[in-house]
């Protein structure tokens, strides 16, 4: 959560409040001049809010003991294989080369997934550390949006689910992922995820210029 002044100023003030009746229960003399450090304050706590909300949540020293979140940002390079059937051919469809464009904030995280096709993004999402503990799964909800003018031939919109499981030697910067999808269309599908860059690229044919 991306916390606002106004959210930091009513929790400094709670918090400042407890800590004069602490202070008085105490026999401590208190004056209206002590508070005057107070929108400093706010505004600091603002700025360091911000700063782990955009760019200190990444950093590995920050990592597993105040910090539970991999670092997904960039433009991933996907295998994927559904076991979809084609309507026409009544056979099940090739594996195919698609892209996932990841913006990554510490409370945020939307994954774009682009196909020749299609375009997926989640619209819920979670990240919890892996049962194995070696790892991060980020579990999503998306919707997938085939281009218009195959939406009433061969593809129809479509809600579905994905559990992704992150892989590598660095916890907080994977080199690669995996996934399995379900959707309300009854199809499931697996996923791989590598050759990661860090641009992020927003149509397949840049990514597929660029990660090919």
């Amino acid at each position: 959560m991306n916390f606002s002044r106004l959210q930091i100023s009513v929790c400094l003030g709670v918090a400042v409040l407890a800590w004069a009746i602490v202070l008085l229960a105490q026999g401590t003399t208190l004056s209206i001049g002590q508070l005057a450090p107070f929108s400093t304050v706010v505004g600091v706590l603002a700025i360091g809010a911000l700063a782990m909300e955009k760019l200190l949540w990444r950093q590995t020293w920050l990592h597993g003991w105040f910090v539970q979140r991999p670092d997904l940002r960039g433009t991933w390079k996907v295998q994927l294989q559904s076991d979809w059937i084609n309507p026409e051919t009544k056979l099940q469809i090739d594996p195919i080369t698609c892209y996932m464009g990841v913006e990554q904030t510490l409370s945020n995280l939307q994954m774009h997934l682009m196909t020749l096709e299609s375009e997926s993004w989640f619209v819920a999402q979670s990240i919890r550390r892996s049962p194995s503990e070696n790892g991060y799964q980020i579990v999503g909800v998306y919707t997938n949006k085939p281009h218009v003018h195959l939406r009433s031939a061969t593809s129809a919109m479509h809600l579905g689910a994905v559990i992704i499981d992150t892989h590598g030697e660095s916890a907080v910067r994977p080199s690669s992922l995996t996934g399995e999808y379900w959707t309300d269309r009854k199809t499931t599908g697996r996923m791989t995820l590598t050759n990661r860059c860090d641009t992020v690229f927003t149509q397949f044919s840049q990514a597929r210029q660029h990660l090919r």
